[in-house]
């Protein structure tokens, strides 16, 4: 019972180190869009600062999930 368990864990993990990957991806390419702008707007400056922010957070949780030992 407890090894389905686990195996559930570990599928839970891959998807959520997908959508995660996704996610960043996703705030890659709208900082790259910022990134093409001559100049910025106050309002896109301070979307890029969030972004920039949000980011890091998506990688800091990737490096988690990565780093966690498999179940089981």
């Amino acid at each position: 019972m407890q090894e389905n368990a686990s195996r559930r864990d570990d599928m839970g993990s891959v998807e959520d180190l997908e959508a995660l990957r996704n996610q960043h991806k996703d705030l890659e390419s709208r900082l790259a869009a910022l990134d093409r702008h001559l100049s910025l707007t106050a309002r896109e400056q301070a979307e890029r600062a969030r972004l920039k922010k949000e980011k890091l957070a998506v990688k800091d949780r990737i490096q988690l999930l990565l780093s966690r030992p498999p179940a089981g």
